[in-house]
């Protein structure tokens, strides 16, 4: 037999005795629990109903004080013409006893059982005239004594608990003052739905139940004697009492799982019971729960059993396998421990290869970032070369205005018109000042980019006014009228102040060559910003692109110009490129291109 098989049949025969004792100990404990319950249920019961039958027990006894009872029985030992005046005023006085005290019925009897006056008097079912000298409350009383019974309406067939008491005269009882309790306050009272409950009299006949099919049947098997005595009694109506156990006696049923049959004896159900005995009213109440429940919590417990037991034995199963798989794996690792010393070797000379690649590799990449920026610095320079006569105009007419104004001051000093010499001199300096920016904004253009001092961050409105005083002097001398409309304010995107002045020259140097022979050449210029991107369009009214020169412009060495190497375009496309942006031409709608460039705003992520 293979250890799986071994363990498997050791796993079931464990699990089957822990199966068996885990049964027996909780259907035990859950007995005792339902049983320990039902007993507190039906003593709480027991307890509602004697405080509630106790605020009648002494009414009898304090009413039948009340001389006001007492003509109608006087009368009816000697008749007299007022008789019915004072029964009818006795049935008033019941029926607003009856009202205050909440009772079902008040009535009045004579010494014969006859029924002088009651609170029911206007009703069908009235009591009036009626004779209960066959019931035994009336028997108590009329000796004397205080009287308690239940029984069903021989009138009303409801059911009820009547308390009596004699109606005396110098201590002689003359008539019965009677109340009759309605007992459905217990259907108020009890608030278990998920227990049945059965209210007993000493012979263990069932007056009063939550079960309708238990009502007036016994808990043992009454004698033919006894069942004529009940009739006779007419305490329960015209019922044929049957037992619903085989017990030999109430005590035996106490606190054991007892079966009741149906009134047809044809379904029976097994209970766990309880038992309380209420002394003063002279019942018994019984609690019922069915034992299925006892079953069905131990089932509950025997499946969380079966679960946790499987879950132990995976979990054993797991942890010998995982054990047996550590052997094995030791064995394993020795060998490939030997293997892997072979390939150790090999991979540390593959690893020094890669090393040299790698390094190779990296010194490949620095030359081509250096010389992409040297093609970019050279672009500049070439871009300064086309501009080379706007510099040399914008230099010469502040250095023509400085010489004239060197010579009139000389004039004016040998004249000795001292405050004119001294004005000559500030337009000196202003003159010279001019042509020191003039320098500057070229020296900054023209300068070569240091990547380690370069910024992202670039105000879009500054750079495209620096690009266009670059491009200044070539629109007035070529007589471009520039379009511009406001730039936001503030609008900072992601890419070096520098490259994106390159970019922009660079479209406007395009836009010069195009409206070379244009009659009334324009250029336009726009700046918007929407969704996180920032876009600026260069537009003129030129002759436009064909749809090949469109696809074609962004091409490296594709030029129009007769001595254009075709890298503008290219490098300005990599450069924004660079910075997450895009570049693209299209048709302006007043006619010729442009140019739009889409660049992120600062909240985006830098390159």
């Amino acid at each position: 037999m293979s250890s799986k098989k071994k363990f498997a049949c050791i796993a079931l025969l464990i699990g089957c005795a822990g199966a068996m004792l885990i049964s027996w100990v909780t259907l035990s404990q859950i007995q005792r629990h339902l049983s320990d319950k039902l007993i507190v249920d039906v003593t709480q019961l027991g307890t509602k109903i004697d405080s509630q039958l106790e605020r009648y027990s002494q009414l009898p006894d304090v009413l039948a004080s009340d001389p006001r009872l007492l003509p109608p029985l006087l009368a009816s030992r000697n008749p007299t013409p007022t008789a019915s005046e004072q029964s009818q005023a006795v049935n008033q006085l019941l029926a607003q006893w009856s009202q205050t005290l909440g009772a079902d019925t008040l009535y009045l009897i004579d010494m014969n059982g006859t029924t002088l006056a009651s609170s029911n008097w206007q009703q069908p079912d009235s009591f009036v005239g009626q004779n209960f000298s066959y019931r035994p409350y009336f028997q108590q009383a009329a000796t004397g004594q205080r009287g308690q019974y239940f029984a069903l309406g021989a009138r009303s067939d409801k059911r009820g608990y009547y308390f009596s008491a004699p109606v005396t005269v110098n201590r002689q009882p003359v008539g019965v003052l009677t109340i009759k309790v309605d007992l459905s306050l217990l259907t108020d009272i009890w608030q278990h739905d998920d227990i049945e409950y059965a209210i007993t009299d000493r012979l263990g006949i069932i007056f009063y139940s939550s079960e309708p099919q238990w009502l007036y049947h016994s808990l043992t098997p009454l004698d033919e004697t006894t069942k004529q005595r009940i009739n006779q009694s007419r305490q329960y109506g015209h019922v044929d009492i049957a037992a619903l156990t085989q017990a030999e006696s109430l005590m035996a049923l106490n606190q054991q799982p007892v079966t009741l049959y149906g009134a047809t004896a044809t379904t029976s159900h097994t209970y766990i019971n309880a038992q309380h005995d209420m002394e003063k009213a002279g019942w018994y109440i019984f609690g019922f729960t069915p034992q299925t429940k006892a079953f069905e919590y131990m089932g509950q417990v025997l499946l969380l059993f079966v679960l946790i037991y499987s879950l132990l034995c995976v979990a054993v199963h797991s942890w010998w396998q995982t054990y047996r798989a550590r052997i094995d794996l030791a064995n394993l690792n020795s060998r490939l421990e030997r293997r892997v010393s072979q390939r150790t070797r090999r991979l540390q000379e593959t690893n020094q290869q890669l090393k040299i690649i790698l390094s190779q590799y990296e010194h490949s990449q620095a030359e081509l970032k250096q010389t992409q920026d040297e093609l970019l610095q050279a672009a500049k320079l070439a871009m300064l070369g086309e501009l080379s006569a706007s510099i040399n105009h914008e230099i010469n007419q502040p250095l023509a205005a400085i010489r004239t104004y060197a010579e009139n001051g000389r004039k004016l000093l040998e004249k000795q018109r001292y405050d004119t010499v001294s004005g000559n001199l500030d337009e000196i300096i202003q003159l010279n000042q001019l042509i020191t920016d003039i320098i500057a904004r070229f020296k900054i253009f023209a300068r070569k980019r240091n990547l380690r001092q370069a910024s992202p961050r670039t105000n879009a409105g500054d750079s495209i006014r620096s690009a266009l005083s670059l491009m200044h002097t070539a629109l007035i001398k070529q007589g471009i009228v520039l379009r511009l409309e406001d730039f936001p304010d503030k609008v900072i995107i992601n890419i070096d102040a520098v490259q994106f002045e390159q970019v922009l020259v660079n479209l406007l140097q395009n836009s010069l060559q195009a409206l070379k022979d244009q009659a009334e050449p324009q250029v336009g210029i726009t700046l918007t910003v929407h969704s996180g991107h920032a876009e600026c369009r260069v537009w003129d009214n030129g002759p436009g692109l064909s749809q090949e020169q469109k696809e074609q412009v962004f091409s490296p060495f594709y030029t129009t110009k007769a001595d254009g190497l075709g890298l503008g375009m290219t490098i300005s496309k990599r450069i924004i490129d660079a910075y997450h942006g895009t570049l693209s031409v299209s048709d302006h709608l007043g006619g010729g291109a442009e140019f739009t460039l889409c660049l992120p705003l600062e909240s985006e992520s830098t390159p």
